[in-house]
């Protein structure tokens, strides 16, 4: 039993597809001359093809006789399957081809819950929607990071202090993360204006909670790192929404920590009011598009370069 699983295993590898084409060619012609017109090969050629298939099915599947060739029972059953397994494959084949011209599909992409927002994905996928109507993609939102190969992700927007440790995955770098404060005139007006990274413990702060509830951030007086200095801060209120932060902040919450891409649109109506804008982080944070090694499938590879042309113009967020 375990010798004839092998030998069934090891057809299956060796089996040339032009000889089974030859095949049922000549099953569907009803000679060896008529399919080799068909096929645009020589008569010699297609007969090796056909003798080269049944040794090594090791059966007899075409009977030759006075210029005509009919199949065997067993080479008629065996044409039946043979036909559904080449249609199958002539269905795939023709799929790649059409996806080479027009990439379509369905992606699965990952974001940190409140990231999305930061990022102005929304935005980005409409924009990529209407440039690629027939790629569909399923965006999830989590507080947990999902594993790419485990949870069949395409493709995953990562933030890291720093560079993202060596792995089997690709990570493309979108941008660079400047982090900075702003408060509401009210919240200020109440409670002063601190001066000094220092004077911030002081305050009720508004933190991301991609770093916890405390983080460790680094800022220099603009253009002076050698007066750089390593800062502590615990959150009042953390979430990983930035726009939720950003409400809590105009109704007087406290001091929020966002990125300027979310503060301008505040700052600029007079809502918000920039805090310590004479200072600058040290440690300015990256954002990756992460994907799996290897080549890329057209849908993929139509969402890796519109991400990266997306953020070309937008190198700091």
């Amino acid at each position: 039993m375990a010798n004839n699983q092998h030998r069934v295993a090891k057809l299956e590898t060796n089996i040339n597809l032009r000889d089974l084409r030859a095949f049922c060619a000549v099953v569907d012609q009803g000679s060896i001359t008529a399919a080799a017109t068909k096929l645009a090969e020589t008569k010699g050629a297609v007969s090796r093809r056909i003798s080269r298939l049944e040794d090594k099915l090791g059966t007899p599947l075409i009977q030759r006789s006075s210029g005509r060739a009919q199949a065997t029972v067993e080479g008629m059953a065996y044409r039946q399957r043979a036909v559904e397994a080449l249609e199958i494959l002539d269905a795939a084949q023709g799929e790649l081809l059409e996806q080479r011209v027009t990439p379509q599909g369905h992606l699965r992409v990952t974001v940190v819950q409140g990231l999305a927002n930061t990022l102005k994905l929304g935005d980005c996928l409409g924009r990529f929607a209407q440039e690629y109507p027939q790629i569909s993609v399923d965006m999830i939102m989590t507080t947990d990071i999902l594993s790419l190969q485990g949870d069949q992700i395409d493709f995953a927007f990562r933030l890291s202090s720093g560079d993202l440790p060596d792995s089997s995955h690709r990570a493309l770098l979108l941008a660079k993360v400047c982090l900075g404060f702003a408060a509401s005139p009210q919240y200020l007006e109440n409670h002063g204006t601190p001066k000094h990274p220092s004077e911030l413990q002081h305050h009720r702060l508004l933190l991301p909670r991609t770093f916890g509830t405390g983080i460790s951030i680094g800022m220099q007086p603009l253009q002076q790192a050698e007066r750089g200095e390593v800062f502590y801060l615990e959150g009042h209120i953390t979430c990983q929404d930035t726009l939720f932060l950003a409400d809590s902040a105009l109704a007087g919450g406290g001091i929020a920590l966002m990125s300027p891409s979310v503060q301008k649109a505040y700052v600029d109506s007079g809502e918000l009011v920039p805090i310590l804008a004479d200072w600058e982080s040290t440690q300015p944070g990256n954002l990756y598009l992460v994907y799996s090694g290897g080549p890329l499938s057209p849908k993929a590879k139509a969402f890796k370069n519109f991400i990266k042309a997306a953020f070309r113009h937008s190198p700091l967020i």
